[in-house]
């Protein structure tokens, strides 16, 4: 019999409520997993050695990252309260995390790889965790090809941000390496390997937004200090908003927030872009003083204007306002692929391009793409006056969050770009040749969201992601409408990069 879980630490000591929020909201139904997955390569050497249809050939790298990385170790109990905490589990069974699945079958059979993965990935973003019970992940793996398979690794955001997943990859690959060297050169025998694992003793490091790290001025507090104290009509008429985002009346932000426990569903919608042509819209925008992200809002906003906005006549929308997904683990000098949950917004605002055009950007949308580049960069390394730590005025984490429920949307949409994973080794048994990056439809938070990952020297896939009938459109006209905006993202991309 199992040993009882051993307590760690209370979640986010306030006033650190980051993981409280990441707890109620999955706690709540309202998101489940991050999924970032990879395809990794065999060589010829590694082909020979590797059963990839078998869990053996990857239980031993998936130890790897156990024993690296203490929060895929933990669970979570009393979610649903106001001091909920984490438990070290004393054992881990790895049939409980890791699975090898058939490739879906794609409609058609020319689709690339960016094709058949949206099924997969839809079903793990909005697959269920138990996150008292059981820790939070798992990873799925699909067989491609004798030497080529696909590694999904799903996860709850309690346990980790988007570029945790990154250091799991990393670790993941390393494990494969390192199994392949030592079965080739005969250092070690070809042994069964255990699935439940005892976990020995670690200490949970300190969140992120501990107190005092994030300071927070009276002139950016005001605002959504009084929109919650004061009454709703009062702080409507004094234009105050409870959250950092700044939105009105002609902002688009698709349906009201709306939550059907049992029926909610993720979307999901992936591209490609190939490595040459990913490589030439980086010259482009430093060209003009911006970045990658930078500029990919300006796409978004002119596929956005020309298929929500110039479609319907009787619109009043006349910007919109994005959220782009910062780490600050550059604020406090950590390596950018720590493990943690170091995740803050950045907001903007941006007006609707009138003149749908497609193909190179106008000067005026280079300036945006410049500003806004270096303000992203900007927040990225500020403390002071980061939204994330006006969470930390909210009475109550999990009632605010659901407070949300029947209101606007914060923003229109968000941005998510975990930029390029270095994972080749010349004459390596295994690298890994392309990666991707799926989240849930957010229930509270913005309509769509576009997530970024690429590879050095390989494609950057990116997916378009929303939570089904959040667009303010009917349900059935939602997959044309996508289809018509990652349509033009790509050709304005191809415009760009060419």
């Amino acid at each position: 019999m199992s040993q009882e879980n051993v307590f760690l630490r209370y979640a986010s000591n306030n006033p650190g409520p980051c993981e409280r929020r990441m707890i109620s909201r999955e706690d709540l139904g309202f998101y489940c997993n991050i999924v970032v997955g990879a395809t990794y390569e065999f060589g010829q050497r590694g082909a020979k050695e590797a059963d990839l249809q078998s869990l053996q050939t990857f239980a031993g790298p998936l130890k790897h990252c156990i024993e690296k990385f203490p929060y895929l170790k933990i669970v979570t109990r009393d979610a649903s309260t106001e001091k909920p905490f984490f438990e070290r589990v004393t054992s881990l069974n790895l049939t409980n995390h890791l699975t090898v699945v058939e490739r879906p079958i794609a409609t058609n059979p020319d689709d690339g790889d960016d094709k058949w993965m949206e099924p997969l990935l839809e079903s793990l973003v909005d697959k269920p965790n138990s996150i008292a019970s059981i820790p939070p992940w798992r990873v799925v793996v699909c067989p491609i090809a004798l030497a080529r398979c696909f590694v999904a690794f799903a996860y709850s955001h309690i346990v980790g941000d988007g570029p945790a997943a990154l250091a799991f990859h990393r670790a993941f690959l390393d494990g494969l390496r390192r199994q392949q060297r030592q079965q080739t050169t005969g250092l070690q025998e070809v042994v069964e390997e255990k699935t439940l694992l005892t976990v020995p003793e670690f200490a949970l490091p300190d969140p992120f937004d501990v107190p005092g790290r994030l300071p927070i001025s009276w002139s950016f507090l005001l605002g959504p200090l009084l929109a919650v104290l004061l009454p709703k009509f009062v702080a409507g008429w004094l234009g105050l908003q409870a959250h950092a985002a700044k939105i009105d009346e002609g902002t688009w932000t698709g349906s009201d927030v709306f939550f059907e426990p049992g029926t909610q569903r993720s979307r999901v919608k992936a591209f490609a872009i190939d490595d040459a042509r990913v490589s030439n819209f980086i010259k482009a925008s430093r060209a003009h003083d911006a970045k990658l992200t930078g500029t990919m809002h300006q796409l978004v906003v002119r596929a956005l204007s020309k298929h929500i906005i110039t479609h319907d006549k009787a619109t009043t929308t006349t910007n919109f306002t994005s959220q782009t997904a910062i780490s600050m683990r550059a604020s406090i000098g950590v390596p950018r692929e720590e493990w943690g949950n170091y995740a803050s917004g950045c907001y903007g605002v941006h007006p609707i391009e009138k003149e749908a055009t497609k193909g190179l950007l106008p000067a005026r949308m280079w300036e945006n793409a410049s500003s806004l580049s270096n303000t992203i960069a900007e927040s990225a390394v500020q403390l002071r006056d980061q939204p994330l730590g006006l969470l930390r005025y909210a009475p109550s984490i999990r009632n605010w969050m659901l407070g949300k429920v029947g209101g606007r949307r914060d923003c229109s949409y968000e941005v998510s770009n975990l930029t390029s994973f270095d994972g080749e080794v010349s004459g390596s048994c295994c690298n890994i040749t392309n990666m991707v990056f799926a989240q849930p439809g957010g229930v509270v938070s913005a309509p769509l969201a576009f997530n970024l990952v690429s590879v050095r020297g390989g494609p950057l896939l990116g997916t378009i992601t929303w939570g089904q009938g959040a667009l303010g459109v009917p349900v059935e006209a939602e997959e044309a409408l996508v289809e018509g905006i990652r349509r033009s993202l790509v050709e304005d991309f191809a415009g760009i990069g060419s």
